[in-house]
């Protein structure tokens, strides 16, 4: 994405100001200020910083805006994990499938080391 949606997005979802809020306080007209959000007209280093003073953000973050972290929550109870709920925080379907190989894999070499130990015992 570009940097002119990025000032939207944050514009319309966090702080829900209106563009022509934003361009009069910024000293423009509705048109040019939509020409920024639009990525038509460059944005300037200044007008950067006018932006994030108005939006109460640093500039690093409408231009960082779309790299942040995203995160999703994925639960799984079956039978296997005996009733207990496994959250996987941030993670795609895919790493949670990975995840779980990688948990059952370790139960059962855990089970192989305890069978291991009980026959040394006895």
């Amino acid at each position: 994405m570009k940097i002119g949606d990025n000032i939207r997005e944050i514009r319309e979802k966090e702080k829900k100001i209106s563009k022509e809020d934003v361009a009069t306080v910024l000293g423009i007209t509705t048109k040019a200020y939509s020409n920024i959000e639009n990525n038509v007209a460059d944005i300037t280093l200044t007008r950067l910083k006018e932006l994030a003073e108005i939006f109460g953000v640093t500039p690093e973050y409408i231009l960082n805006f779309h790299e942040k972290a995203t995160y999703t929550n994925h639960f799984n109870n079956y039978e296997g994990n005996q009733g207990v709920n496994i959250m996987y925080q941030g993670c795609t379907p895919e790493q949670v499938h990975n995840l779980e190989k990688e948990l059952k894999s370790s139960g059962e070499k855990l089970e192989g080391l305890k069978s291991s130990i009980k026959s040394k015992s006895n």
